[in-house]
């Protein structure tokens, strides 16, 4: 959701889209210095429209800069104190949850990438003033120098790190299918949950992104596509929507980043759900 006019408005948003979770980010999502602060008028605002607004739970997706593995000093020194910032504006708008890419090694090898990237969790889980918020890894497609598009990677920068208790998965379906798991089958998506616990475990899930892919199976693109218009296609959706271990996790979609395509694609993933009744009510006009 849009946080155009302040973080306040995304709610009402969320519910004009018939959204039950929404993802925000809390700051420019392409600038890592100069943030403005956020005021206490504005989480006070913010918390009272989640409360008004019927939304469940909210994600927040840090920067997309961030890189927590960088072996450049300056930039790693930027990314942590950009983390740090969006660790802190979670805990003061009431958001449990900030989902970030792992990081980028740049060509010091995928050994040292992680590594680095469980020492700066680390060094920002204890810099930043928020108890109570995950810091979310996301596995990815694995471009590049990319790292996180194993579970095992991820659940090796968990085992490295000091505080494992303070860290969750977000899976997004378009990376993973991207990064060669093929989960569009029965027998396939039985075997991708087993991956995930064998690796990381079921119970450090935190959310999911809901992106059909544009790439072909393990083309390492991270290339988002409507649901059911890529190559995972509708189907393939259909044993997550239904598995009743995540029925409590929130599902956000990243594409394609406007209103009627985010209804139509919620009505594709809803109409897969066994049983599931659309809500009768009058649409609130979108702020």
């Amino acid at each position: 959701m849009s946080i155009a006019g302040g973080v306040a408005l995304a709610p009402e948003r969320g519910e004009a889209d018939d959204c039950e979770a929404i993802q925000i980010f809390s700051r420019s999502p392409r600038m890592l210095r100069n943030t403005k602060p956020l005021t206490v008028e504005e989480t006070a605002a913010f918390q009272a429209n989640l409360a008004a607004h019927h939304i469940a739970r909210v994600l927040i997706h840090a920067n997309y800069l961030i890189n927590l593995a960088s072996p450049k000093k300056p930039m790693l020194k930027v990314s942590r104190e950009a983390f740090v910032d969006e660790l802190d504006r979670a805990q003061q708008l009431g958001v449990r949850d900030v989902i970030f890419h792992p990081g980028a090694h740049l060509g010091k090898g995928e050994a040292k990438g992680l590594r680095a990237i469980a020492e700066s969790l680390d060094w920002c889980l204890d810099h930043a003033e928020a108890p109570d918020v995950f810091a979310v890894l996301e596995n990815t497609a694995g471009a590049g120098s990319v790292l996180g598009y194993t579970f095992e990677q991820i659940g090796e920068i968990i085992r490295m790190s000091s505080h494992p208790e303070r860290l969750g998965l977000c899976v997004d379906t378009c990376h993973t299918f991207a990064a060669g798991y093929d989960f569009r089958t029965r027998d396939g998506y039985d075997a991708l949950t087993g991956a995930i616990d064998s690796a990381v475990g079921l119970s450090r899930l935190r959310a999911f992104h809901l992106n059909d892919s544009k790439g072909d199976l393990g083309s390492r693109q991270d290339r988002h596509e409507n649901i059911g218009k890529g190559k995972i296609g509708l189907e393939g959706f259909r044993p997550l929507v239904n598995d009743a271990r995540f029925r409590e996790l929130p599902g956000c979609l990243e594409y394609p980043g406007d209103d009627a395509g985010y209804r139509k694609n919620l009505r594709a993933l809803r109409s897969l759900i066994e049983g599931y009744v659309p809500p009768k009510k009058a649409r609130r006009r979108r702020t």
